[in-house]
């Protein structure tokens, strides 16, 4: 398993920031997150849905420099730096896309509501050979939705957004990356994110039928520890 699994988990801190459990109507504000808040997630694989494994979020600090937060996965580890709540600064989107992002990525701009929708477009540089790609989100706040996950029956606000990662290179097309997630305020972050990702096998054009599969994959909150 990759590290482009993990970087779904994503959402999930951007989710988690946003506060308290509040009435079905009312909107979601971002909280004051605290060094030792850790989300818990079992990973599971949508091709064939065996287990891929345990992931954990943990904010290590926060401060005037933005909330820092250390990834755990089967397959390795890294940090994620947020500027403020839901706003990824610099971080890792998946095994070909990571660095810093100007301005922040906005994976949820709080304060969150249904039918709230938002766009954005992000030039993100790679830590490795400075190269600058352009990247696109949008996204939508669906609305509420009951979903049971390890961790119990959550009410959820389920939030999509769709993720142009500008990870192309010669022999391949950028990925089209969209994540759904539900937000359960009771647990201050997402009970469940799910994965879907496809690419064009060329660079340049798309025809139909041409797309070709990414990753497919499911997390599900098991345990959340404030801090």
């Amino acid at each position: 398993m990759s590290l482009i699994r993990s970087s779904s988990l994503r959402g999930v801190l951007a989710a988690a920031l946003a506060g308290a459990a509040l009435p079905v109507a009312a909107q979601v504000a971002a909280p004051t997150l605290k060094p030792g808040d850790t989300w818990t997630y079992r990973g599971i694989d949508n091709y064939n849905r065996l287990p891929t494994g345990t992931w954990t979020r943990a904010v290590t600090a926060t401060g005037p420099d933005g909330i820092r937060v250390a990834v755990h996965g089967a397959d390795g580890a890294f940090d994620d730096l947020f500027r403020g709540p839901g706003e990824l600064a610099a971080g890792v989107l998946n095994d070909r896309a990571r660095g810093t992002m100007e301005p922040a990525l906005q994976v949820a701009p709080f304060p969150l509501a249904e039918g709230k929708a938002w766009s954005q477009r992000v030039i993100r540089t790679d830590p490795a050979t400075g190269e600058r790609r352009e990247m696109r989100v949008t996204g939508r706040v669906r609305g509420w939705e009951t979903v049971k996950v390890p961790a119990g029956e959550f009410k959820a606000l389920k939030v999509e957004r769709t993720m142009y990662l500008g990870d192309y290179d010669s022999f391949r097309g950028i990925t089209q990356r969209t994540e759904t997630e539900w937000y359960a305020p009771d647990i201050r972050g997402a009970a469940k994110i799910v994965v879907f990702e496809e690419y064009c096998e060329r660079r340049f054009g798309c025809p139909m039928g041409s797309l070709m599969p990414g990753v497919r994959a499911t997390y599900e909150l098991t345990s959340f520890k404030g801090g």
